[in-house]
């Protein structure tokens, strides 16, 4: 797996879900396990995880697309669409699998600035 995969999940997904990435050894990290990010907006979200070189995964495009015109130079978003990845355990199962396999093999894009990718 590339090492500068780096991923920040959004607000709405839970830690358990980057505990299980993580013990697959994907450096991600979650929005909920970070007192200097939870409740903040999504711009600050952006430019804190391209200050980190991160990857946000979230499923808010319309908040994120906002993020994004603030904050033109981004590491990336990855936005996953809520019906195939409902905030349920096997959508979110559904989610770290894809995940896993967005990091084994990343898009060759996805180390360009303001790099934007669709699961």
């Amino acid at each position: 797996m590339p090492p500068d995969v780096r991923f920040l999940l959004d607000e709405h997904y839970p830690a358990w879900l980057a505990d299980a990435l993580r013990d697959g050894g994907i450096d991600a990290v979650a929005v909920v396990e970070r007192e200097d990010l939870r409740g903040v907006p999504d711009a600050t979200v952006l430019q804190v995880a391209t200050d980190e070189h991160r990857l946000v995964i979230t499923e808010d495009v319309n908040t994120f697309a906002l993020a994004m015109h603030r904050t033109p130079e981004h590491s990336g978003v990855v936005f996953c669409h809520h019906r195939r990845f409902p905030r349920n355990r096997h959508g979110l199962e559904g989610l770290r699998l894809a995940l896993i396999a967005f990091a084994a093999t990343p898009p060759s894009s996805s180390s360009e600035p303001s790099f934007v990718w669709w699961l």
